[in-house]
């Protein structure tokens, strides 16, 4: 249905030649458990936004620049970052460079999910996310965030709103 949006979901306008180019952005909250297989479902509206961007069944989860949890994306954005690379360090191959790849891509990985929307967290995800129950999905606009619940709800200043959003979610699931 034209112009139908999943809750939760965004999405911008860009002009491409004569045409609109309608781009998913990540957006919405959504509490999903990791299983004891350590299985993730991804929420629907992330799926098909990382379909729409980037035509694949993919995610790059890594861990955040600056903040204790994981951040997501499609392979375009993935991309998008190489490009960054080379376009800051234009040829020279230091250390600041090395150390910038490697945190971009060192860490990252590329996980399929399947028909069903699952993925399955390597143990040094599940570790630098904190995940070990339940696993908080937050848009970011051309990202999304992966929090434990718990560790979000300890970050000093948070905002009072998403705070309240994160509760009632726990608390949907039978949480506290």
């Amino acid at each position: 249905m034209k112009g139908h949006r999943e809750p939760g979901a965004a999405a911008g306008r860009q002009r491409g030649g004569d045409r609109d180019l309608t781009i998913g952005f990540y957006a919405g909250a959504y509490l999903n458990q990791v299983d004891a297989k350590s299985r993730l479902s991804i929420p629907a509206s992330i799926r098909e936004t990382v379909e729409a961007r980037s035509a694949n069944r993919r995610i790059v989860l890594a861990p955040a620049e600056h903040a204790p949890c994981l951040v997501g994306y499609d392979l375009t954005r993935l991309a998008r970052i190489q490009e960054q690379l080379e376009t800051r360090f234009a040829g020279d191959f230091g250390p600041e460079r090395d150390r910038f790849a490697r945190h971009m891509f060192g860490m990252a990985e590329t996980l399929a999910y399947d028909d069903n929307g699952r993925i399955i967290l390597s143990p040094i995800l599940r570790e630098l996310g904190e995940l070990s129950g339940l696993a908080l999905f937050l848009g970011a606009g051309d990202y999304f965030e992966l929090w434990s619940p718990e560790r979000l709800l300890a970050e000093p200043g948070l905002d009072p709103r998403l705070e309240r959003t994160v509760r009632a979610l726990i608390a949907a699931r039978g949480g506290r």
